[in-house]
């Protein structure tokens, strides 16, 4: 058995499976941080959003896609993420959302995408955003940037998520008035941690499991 060969149709069932949910989330998720039903109960506000986790062959290796954000004013700048974004004022569907948004910032037409199922949706609470995460396999083609948004592309293997060494953790100052320790994934000499971690945790849940045969 190939650990790190997707096989897209036990993957796409399992996704229609019971997901682990924030059991898989919170593996990856900065001690304290609020569940997100914790969150919502306390009256928190939020804004809806999807995101897209591409995954792609390239020479007989299996990929995820990750974007490095441009330095912006705002919370998330500089960080690792999936290509996503808000709902526009008319969208409902979040797999719409998410595949609109892959083309905005990578360059990736709709059509070259198969859309495998989604993963539990996520309460980001430094941006109040409720994240429905989408998995799609697309077929790899030449990525297009987004000038102002994605100052780079990363093209992860999946054999780097089973190294033992993958998984990290350091102190962050995450308000002006303390500091946390944040479990991050370290990938091709980047940290990726926060939402993007969490989502990722969850889909290597529902990977592994295709893997139990």
């Amino acid at each position: 058995m190939d650990l790190y060969k997707i096989d897209i149709q036990k993957l796409a069932a399992a996704l229609g499976a019971k997901l682990p949910g924030e059991e898989a989330q919170f593996r990856m998720a900065p001690v304290a941080r609020p569940r997100m039903a914790d969150a919502i109960s306390d009256g928190a506000t939020f804004r809806k959003a999807a995101v897209l986790l591409p995954l792609f062959r390239n020479e007989g290796e299996d990929f995820v896609l990750l974007t490095l954000r441009s330095t912006y004013d705002g919370v998330h700048s500089g960080q690792v993420s999936f290509p996503g974004g808000k709902f526009d004022e008319l969208e409902t569907d979040p797999v719409d959302v998410a595949l609109r948004e892959m083309e905005e910032e990578v360059g990736v037409l709709a059509e070259r995408a198969t859309v495998l199922g989604l993963l539990s949706p996520l309460y980001i609470p430094v941006s109040r955003m409720h994240v429905q995460p989408v998995v799609a396999w697309i077929d790899r083609t030449q990525w297009i940037p987004h000038e102002k948004e994605v100052a780079g592309i990363l093209e992860v293997p999946i054999r780097l998520f089973f190294h033992p060494k993958v998984i990290q953790t350091q102190w962050m100052e995450l308000t002006s008035s303390s500091k946390v320790e944040v479990p991050y994934y370290e990938l091709l000499g980047h940290t990726v941690w926060g939402a993007t971690a969490m989502i990722l945790s969850e889909f290597l849940a529902v990977l592994k499991s295709t893997k139990a045969d």
